[in-house]
């Protein structure tokens, strides 16, 4: 291995006792802190590995002395001076887990593997440092860390290093959750999130023929931060940076969904559409995932969708008050349906935007959706609707060999209104070539990632709606197929079913607010995190652990504020100007 260990960073200490678990550590007297990552050379039997450490635990050590009170009490009476001469005894004890160890295969590559094994006896201990270290840790961690979803930079107790934190895209279908208390942080790291997002489809944009991924989002905004900012800058303002041409190819004519344009501002309001849905374009089950109705109410709703179809609110609503037995079941069903009728989002005629929805998640876009103006039910039944309308569409492509066995399949599972007026373009997104109906279609894996925001989802992701026809329960289990992932933010894990807890395979876990929610999501956690508990208690705001399904290692970051990232990248946004020809002198 030609491994500099003085780019391993500053020699700190040895190792003393433990197992493949966990590791006492014996340090200088330094100012060290929980949560700190040490690695630790080891060249046992010839095999020269890096094992990762993380601080739990410190406990101050004086070498060669039993009675640390009576030192004290003499330092009290005698003063400085007999400091002087003990201070060359002052250790520091650290304790912590194993996270694995990094070493190269026979290829010369660096690989990451779990604490199957311990460091050599008394192997020298290394603490990281930002302009030393941060080259050797991202050649080690790169199968841990790369990815195109940026995160944040890998955290080493109170600093960070120059290690880039990544999602792969390929893993976004296996959904990803967000954990957080208010004021941890959640709203700024959705923000980078959707940055990274734009950035990654600009760069597939810009290198079409590496055949890059494109990402598509719908991401739910419930205080309306994400587009102007939760300080200085936003995605507005990464939207204004690109060209007409590069805004038109990424960004398409808007970004910013409204239930009233006219209440944004000029500079957004440019790229902003008005949410309307129209009641046929409804289905019965998007109305059980978000609300409780009784096996009477049920029986009820698909009777009168039988018969009326995509018709079937207006027939329910329109009905006139009878007084034979089923009328206390129509009276209960109008009460639920009533909320559409005063909602300025679900229209009984006119035009919809769900098609432009549809549109641009077919196409590898981000739209954000600012529902601060939105009662819950609105918010609810909207996501419901996109997340269910892409879902069918997908799946009739899965369930076809080419674009004929599309269409039937669309007509069978979406609504007249909706597949009639997008099955021109659909069958241009799924088609391999050409545009007869014995043309193959394409594998919806080979099409955009879609993402789809679940804000406060405990209020829809409960054990006792996901017990019903969710649509969100068939996404957890089978998204991956049809390459559509959840991204579910919430301040609780403790309530949220365990369906979607279980097929969650991406977490990234910020500030909790009590015990039982630290305890919850270390449990659900997707590697070992037992006993991080103590770090979960002194995280600050924009710090996290994230941890996933297909990595070995938990890993801390610090998410950046938006405006610093924002600022550091901006140029980018610009288009590359031609060079100058080079004038030759003869």
């Amino acid at each position: 291995m030609d491994l500099d260990k003085d780019k391993l960073g500053e020699l700190y200490g040895k190792v003393g006792v433990g197992n493949q678990t966990s590791l006492g550590i014996m340090g200088n007297n330094r100012d060290i802190s929980v949560g700190e990552i040490f690695m630790i050379y080891s060249d046992r039997d010839g095999h020269e590995r890096v094992f990762f450490f993380r601080v739990l635990g410190l406990e101050n050590y004086l070498r060669q002395v039993v009675d640390m009170s009576r030192i004290a009490s003499t330092l009290m009476v005698e003063g400085d001076a007999y400091l002087s001469g003990i201070e060359r005894n002052m250790l520091l004890s650290v304790g912590g887990r194993m996270l694995g160890y990094a070493e190269k295969d026979k290829k010369g590559e660096w690989t990451f593997k779990a604490p199957r094994r311990m460091p050599d006896h008394l192997a020298s201990v290394y603490r990281p440092m930002r302009g030393t270290s941060d080259e050797s840790v991202r050649d080690m961690l790169e199968c841990q860390t790369d990815g195109e979803i940026f995160v944040g930079e890998l955290q080493v107790g109170e600093e960070t290093l120059d290690v880039p934190v990544r999602i792969p895209c390929k893993f976004l279908p296996m959904h990803v959750g967000i954990f957080g208390s208010t004021g941890a942080g959640k709203s700024n790291l959705m923000m980078v999130l959707i940055k990274s997002m734009i950035d990654t489809n600009l760069d597939a944009i810009r290198n079409p023929g590496q055949n890059k991924t494109r990402i598509s989002a719908f991401c739910i905004d419930p205080h309306d931060e994400f587009a102007k900012g939760v300080d200085k800058f936003g995605i507005q303002s990464v939207v204004a940076d690109m060209s007409d041409k590069t805004r038109s190819d990424v960004i398409g004519d808007f970004y910013y969904l409204t239930t009233h344009r006219r209440a944004t501002t000029r500079e957004i309001g440019r790229y902003a559409r008005e949410i309307r849905i129209l009641w046929s374009e409804i289905r019965p089950r998007d109305l059980y995932s978000i609300m409780e109705f009784s096996p009477q109410m049920s029986s009820f709703i698909e009777a009168q969708y039988a018969t009326s179809t995509d018709d079937w609110i207006k027939t329910i609503i329109d009905m006139e008050d009878s007084k034979d037995d089923a009328q206390g079941t129509l009276k209960a069903v109008k009460r639920r349906l009533r909320f559409l009728e005063r909602s300025p989002l679900f229209i009984r005629e006119g035009s919809s935007l769900l098609a432009d929805i549809y549109y641009a998640m077919e196409t590898g876009r981000v739209l954000v959706v600012n529902t601060s103006l939105m009662s819950d039910q609105e918010q609810f039944l909207l996501t419901t609707i996109v997340t269910r309308t892409l879902s069918d569409m997908r799946r009739a492509l899965k369930s076809s060999g080419n674009l004929g066995d599309f269409e039937r399949q669309g007509e069978m599972r979406l609504p007249r209104s909706f597949f009639s007026q997008v099955k021109d373009k659909a069958r241009a997104f799924y088609s391999k070539s050409g545009m007869k109906d014995d043309s193959e279609v394409r594998d919806p894996k080979s099409l955009p990632v879609i993402q789809v925001t679940v804000e406060e989802a405990p209020s829809i992701l409960n054990p006792e709606l996901m017990r019903g026809q969710s649509v969100f329960k068939d996404i957890s289990r089978q998204g991956r197929k049809f390459n559509i992932g959840l991204l579910v933010v919430s301040q609780q894990v403790s309530v949220l079913d365990n369906v979607i807890l279980s097929q969650m395979n991406t977490e990234i876990n910020l500030r909790l607010g009590n015990e039982r929610e630290i305890k919850a999501c270390i449990d659900n956690a997707s590697v070992n995190i037992s006993g991080f508990e103590g770090e979960f208690r002194v995280m600050a705001r924009g710090e996290a652990i994230v941890t996933a399904s297909y990595r070995e290692l938990p890993l801390p970051v610090r998410i950046p504020l938006f405006d610093d990232i924002y600022e550091k990248d901006k140029h980018r946004y610009k288009d590359a100007k031609p060079k100058k020809s080079e004038e030759h002198i003869m």
